[in-house]
């Protein structure tokens, strides 16, 4: 008995380990909410805390059956929000081409194909450090953007705080 016991949080314990166990998550479109079915969107799933060296992010993408495909898309933190500011600092952390996407769908918010991971060996590369409460925004754009238009790109802002050797979110 107790071996099955042993055996069974065994299990539990590798099945949560590949699976990521991954506590937030996050979708971002590029598209026009006006016209059906034709987003561009990346899914990402995260934990609160980043450490150096570490996945930050699980990331799934896929398109919508109507989206016309730009050459690259690419995902970057920016310093400063590109809505309001001419001025952005974009440090590419993850990006694929159209012959990437053209198989990977979305449908019903379910995306196709196997998710990857983003990994980045030195936070502080990417993401402004100062004492307090930090803010960046996570940009998702294409290689046909206009940041003067909205439906070209979307961001997310994610506050932050310094730790000894990665960020926690706030």
């Amino acid at each position: 008995m107790m071996k099955k016991i042993a055996v069974l949080v065994c299990t539990i314990f590798s099945l949560l380990f590949l699976c990521g166990c991954y506590g937030s998550e996050l979708v971002i479109s590029i598209g026009d909410g006006s016209v059906p079915d034709d987003g561009v969107s990346i899914q990402l799933k995260y934990n609160d805390v980043w450490k150096n060296g570490d996945a930050i992010f699980a990331v799934n993408y896929g398109h919508e059956s109507a989206a016309v495909l730009a050459d690259e898309y690419y995902l970057a933190f920016s310093d400063a929000d590109p809505l309001f500011s001419d001025n952005k600092n974009l440090t590419q952390i993850y990006s694929f081409t159209k012959s990437d996407l053209e198989s990977r769908t979305v449908n019903n918010g379910k995306f196709s194909g196997e998710s990857g991971e983003i990994v980045i060996d030195d936070l502080s590369s990417c993401l402004p450090k100062q004492d307090g409460t930090c803010t960046v925004y996570l940009v998702f754009y294409s290689s046909d953007t206009d940041f003067s238009s909205i439906i070209t790109f979307s961001r997310h802002e994610f506050n932050y705080e310094w730790q000894q050797d990665g960020v926690k979110l706030v």
